[in-house]
């Protein structure tokens, strides 16, 4: 009999949480996980070469169209997915926030693929106020 109770519970709590889990509702303090809506990396103009086999990227992030500073990128990758090659990775190194607003890496694509091509930009920042993490990617031809 206390078995069958503790069973009743658990699938009453279960049926009672899927609809909030469904919605992007987080149980605990009943707010919508979308808090990063609005946010988003976009390039901050073209690619430059840092020499043989190296392209320095320069990044925005925005929030509703307004530039964000002092965002910490924990995260970045650079891959070939937008050919089909999500597999093929090239190390990316921050260089940091210079200016205010734009956030650079250094892309060693060249010892990866020897010809231009697209490449994803994929990061994740934390933003200062914003308690989700803010990913996001772009699209770049970077030359080797």
């Amino acid at each position: 009999m206390r078995l069958t109770l503790i069973k009743a519970a658990a699938i009453l709590m279960f049926t009672q949480s899927v609809p909030a889990l469904a919605a992007g509702m987080d149980m605990s303090m009943g707010s919508n996980t979308t808090a990063t809506t609005g946010y988003r990396f976009a390039l901050s103009g073209p690619p430059a070469s840092a020499g043989p086999g190296k392209s320095i990227v320069s990044i925005r992030l925005e929030h509703d169209g307004k530039p964000v500073t002092g965002a910490i990128i924990i995260q970045s990758r650079a891959d070939m997915g937008p050919i089909g090659m999500a597999g093929m990775t090239a190390p990316i190194k921050s260089l940091g926030e210079q200016p205010p607003g734009i956030y650079r890496f250094e892309v060693e694509n060249g010892s990866v693929w020897k010809k231009p091509d697209n490449w994803a930009l994929s990061f994740s920042a934390k933003v200062q106020g914003v308690a989700q993490s803010v990913n996001g990617s772009v699209t770049v031809k970077l030359s080797p």
